[in-house]
Parts: structure tokens; C-alpha cells; sequence
């Protein structure tokens, strides 16, 4: 029975991207980068318009690992924006706890840094949150709490996995860091056609 790291790693593969930012599914991707099965090396299937919606929704799932029901209902926050409703779904999701944590390097992937988050490693604003889908607003401030300073790979971490992204700001000496505004759509490191993603929630 396959592994769950495998499952990912073929799902990665099924959609041409590392949607888990680990380094062992990009190693994966660069040695086998087409579709996994028998024939995936020679698939050249046109895929219909619902079909790249389909998989562009897929996708955005796996970034940011939510459920179909959570996506929804992010989907139906951002159509009451003022804002186009594909920049205000990635903003919502991008500025969702789990993975604010992972953006600021607390962990290496995004599947680590919700487990931080449940089991209480880090606090905002000094207190205590467990839900990963927490909204973090701008000037937020997430550190890591001072029990967990103590577990040297938490510390090891925080100083390997940085990102290099405009709108967070981190304090190695604190172990901690903030959202400094809300980001720009183009700076959000996803690949997708999230107006495809759009198109596909549209239709109910």
C-alpha cells in the first residue's frame, strides 16, 4: 500500500507542480515529470475548458490544503469582496494561519506548519491559536512560544526555511514575525489560473 508521501508525489505529478513545497517532491518532479502510469510519458490529451478548470481548482487545493466544503466557502467570501473575485479568494487563503506559519519558515511545509499550529507551538499577539484556518491580519504578530524555543529543530527551522516574500517580516533573534500587508496577487508564489478556479465555483 503506497505511503502518503507517495500519493502526493503523483498527484504533484499529475498536475505538474509541487503543490507541498517540499524538496523531495521537487526532486521527484525534475526526475519524472510526466504523469504517472503506464502511458503518462506519451499522454497529449487535449483537455477540455471544465477540465483545466477542474484541475486548476485542484490544484489551489492542494496549495493551501483545503477541502472542497472550505474552498467554498472561501469562494463565497471573496464573490462579496469589493475586490475581483480571484485576488480576494488567494488573499483569503493566503493569509490563513497554517500558512502564514509555513511562509515565515517556521516549517518546511505547509503540512508541518499546520501541525505547529494544533498542537499550540506558536501564539498570536501572545496568545494561544489552534485553528489553522485562523484569518491573520496585518500587523499580527506569530511567535514561536517560549516552551517550544527550547526543541532545537523549531530554532533550526525558522533559520532554514526562510522565505523571501515582501509582505512578511521576520525576527530571528524574537523567533517570531508578522504579515506587514496584505499581499498583491502577482507576489503570491501559486501556480495557477485562479480565474479558471473562478469559472469552475461559478458554477455552483
Amino acid at each position: 500500500m503506497p505511503g502518503k508521501s507517495t500519493i502526493k508525489h503523483k498527484t504533484c505529478r499529475a498536475l505538474g507542480v509541487n503543490l507541498i513545497g517540499s524538496p523531495s517532491a521537487a526532486l521527484t518532479l525534475s526526475r519524472r515529470p510526466n504523469r504517472p502510469g503506464q502511458h503518462g510519458a506519451n499522454m497529449r490529451r487535449k483537455v477540455k475548458p471544465f477540465g483545466l478548470q477542474l484541475q486548476e481548482t485542484q490544484k489551489l487545493k492542494y496549495f493551501y490544503g483545503v477541502s472542497s466544503k472550505q474552498l467554498r466557502r472561501y469562494y463565497k467570501k471573496a464573490v462579496r469582496s469589493k475586490l475581483p473575485t480571484n485576488i480576494a479568494l488567494v488573499q483569503s487563503l493566503e493569509t490563513r494561519l497554517d500558512n502564514v506559519v509555513y511562509r515565515l519558515g517556521f516549517a518546511g511545509t505547509l503540512r508541518a506548519a499546520r501541525q505547529m499550529v494544533v498542537h499550540c507551538h506558536l501564539t498570536v499577539n501572545g496568545k494561544k491559536v489552534n485553528k489553522p484556518s485562523f484569518e491573520v491580519r496585518v500587523g499580527d504578530v506569530i511567535t514561536l512560544r517560549e516552551k517550544s524555543q527550547q526543541i532545537e529543530n523549531y530554532k533550526n527551522w525558522f533559520n532554514f526555511f526562510e522565505q523571501q516574500l515582501d509582505y512578511i517580516q521576520r525576527d530571528p533573534k524574537k523567533l517570531s514575525g508578522s504579515l506587514v500587508r496584505i499581499p498583491e496577487r502577482e507576489e503570491v508564489p501559486i501556480l495557477v489560473e485562479d480565474q479558471l478556479i473562478v469559472e469552475f465555483m461559478a458554477r455552483g
